[in-house]
């Protein structure tokens, strides 16, 4: 039984890890990709990432998508948007549906000396194959000497799809001290509200933060949801998060504390991203994930709350590997299924040969939790080789992965220099929960189950009406097909007997698939 259990893991992984995609295939260099997921068709997938492309005699950073329809399996050409003025470049792209299906896509184009441009926001009517012309959020002259137009995140309200909110932070040439800043939006993205910081006494991220960028949700009632960074010695001795909530979109807020750091011995060169989930449907339930240094390595860390974010538990270390042994993690990202199940994926070192950031080869890893972060999955990977080290890594860029999440399905984009490029990378992988591996179809539309699992002689299949009519077939791990036919009653039994083999098994009607076991 152990081992029919092993080769189903492997077997699930060999299937995850063939949907490894290369989306952006350049020459040149792509990096921060960024994952959508329409709520409204959940099988329509947005990619969007930053990439060189020759312009006005030169190359320049633009922002390039690809969609699918058809849950990743296939996908769009790439479309670049194009540039407010021939000299500017473009960058951080961040995304959100609305429950509608339209889709907000926010981004950097400006110009550095003479210091020009802003943060935009585009729409797509038509899932992301087309996006309308932009709107100003805001302007590199918002903010006297402070240029906040670096990491915009944009978050839309499910409640009511007119509402739209987004973050960003002084330009990375401004020296600190910074805030972080917000702008809200009560028509769909077309126009916008003055700007304003997020902190407030005795909340304030004070003057030693260089970079404050603002982690923001939207929970499942409708209030803004933010954490962000402060280190102000007399607020608290510790590095903090801070918590920011407010149920009037943004006329007032309340703060509380999130959780203050230990601070460890950090390399700058790690990518310390964060970020924060609100479940789809309890307000009540959020959790925020980020790199920490603690144990002097870098690891993920992971806090969750149960009361809407006004009581927070007490941080735990997601990656599984061995406690300070040299192997750093990062650049980290989250995302809740509609179940509420969560998901965390995040660059990994553990099986390189040299310790630290620099020379070591590196993965990418994911966990999952079925009760609001309380407890994860062992950690598994995304993909199977090491990639061996690039100083590209080590550039602005290449700072974020992405990642949804979708009944059991993990949809991941990162960019790796396996080919000695920095190109952005797309996966698809049927998780599980803890106490089960599983394999289920994107959406589960047919609704069906196999039972016993394992079986061996007797295999019996139930499920709703919807899947009279079509057809089922019993495949072998190689993907042979072993017998077929059609299924003529919601309910029916396969007789096993004929299978001379052990081993793990793919069943499928129509499109649908689950993994059989035969002891």
């Amino acid at each position: 039984m152990r081992t029919a259990m092993l080769f189903l893991f492997l077997f699930i992984a060999n299937i995850s890890f063939a949907q490894e995609t290369n989306l952006s295939n350049s020459l040149l260099f792509d990096g921060e990709p960024y994952i959508a997921q329409n709520p409204a068709n959940p099988r329509n997938l947005v990619v969007g990432w930053m990439g060189l492309k020759f312009n006005n005699g030169g190359f320049h950073i633009a922002i390039k998508t690809r969609a699918s329809f058809d849950g990743g399996s296939t996908w769009s050409t790439t479309q670049t948007l194009p540039h407010l003025s021939p000299s500017f470049g473009s960058a951080d792209v961040s995304m959100t549906f609305d429950q509608n299906g339209l889709l907000y896509l926010s981004y950097i184009d400006y110009r550095q000396l003479p210091d020009s441009g802003g943060v935009y926001v585009a729409r797509s009517h038509n899932g992301g194959l087309t996006f309308d012309a932009p709107s100003k959020a805001f302007d590199m002259y918002d903010v006297a000497g402070k240029r906040p137009v670096d990491r915009p995140f944009i978050a839309v309200d499910a409640n009511n799809g007119a509402n739209v909110f987004i973050t960003t932070k002084p330009a990375p040439w401004i020296a600190p001290p910074n805030r972080s800043y917000y702008k809200v939006s009560s028509d769909s993205g077309r126009t916008w509200t003055n700007i304003q910081p997020i902190d407030q006494a005795p909340y304030l991220i004070g003057n030693a933060i260089a970079a404050p960028l603002a982690a923001l949700n939207i929970a499942a009632d409708g209030s803004l949801q933010v954490l962000y960074p402060s280190y102000v010695a007399s607020q608290n001795p510790l590095p903090t998060f801070y918590r920011a909530s407010s149920n009037n979109f943004g006329a007032s807020w309340n703060y509380n504390l999130a959780i203050a750091l230990t601070p460890g011995a950090a390399d700058t060169n790690y990518k310390n991203a964060y970020h924060l989930l609100c479940h789809p449907t309890d307000a009540n339930k959020m959790c925020f994930v980020t790199t920490g240094y603690t144990y002097n390595d870098a690891d993920i860390f992971s806090l969750h709350s149960e009361d809407g974010g006004n009581t927070w538990s007490a941080i735990q270390r997601v990656n599984d590997d061995a406690q300070s042994n040299g192997k750093g993690q990062d650049m980290v990202w989250s995302a809740y299924n509609e179940r509420g199940d969560i998901a965390i994926c995040w660059r990994d070192r553990r099986n390189a040969s040299n310790n630290g950031f620099w020379n070591a080869d590196y993965q990418f890893y994911y966990t999952t939790s079925t009760d609001n972060g309380a407890h994860f999955s062992a950690n598994k990977m995304i993909n199977t080789s090491l990639i061996p080290f690039d100083s590209l890594i080590v550039e602005n860029g290449n700072d974020v992965m992405g990642c949804t999440y979708h009944a059991d399905t993990l949809y991941t984009v990162w960019g790796d220099t396996r080919n000695g490029k920095m190109n952005i990378y797309f996966n698809k992988i049927l998780s599980s929960s803890n106490a089960s591996i599983g394999f289920t179809d994107l959406d589960n539309s047919l609704d069906w189950t196999i039972y016993p699992n394992p079986s061996h002689d007797i295999m019996k299949i139930k499920g709703a009406q919807a899947i009279v009519g079509k057809q089922w077939t019993l495949l072998n791990s190689a993907g042979q097909c072993l017998m077929k036919g059609q299924v003529t009653q919601a309910e029916f039994d396969i007789d096993l007997n004929k299978i001379n083999t052990k081993g793990a098994f793919y069943f499928v009607i129509e499109d649908e698939a689950r993994v059989l076991i035969i002891p």
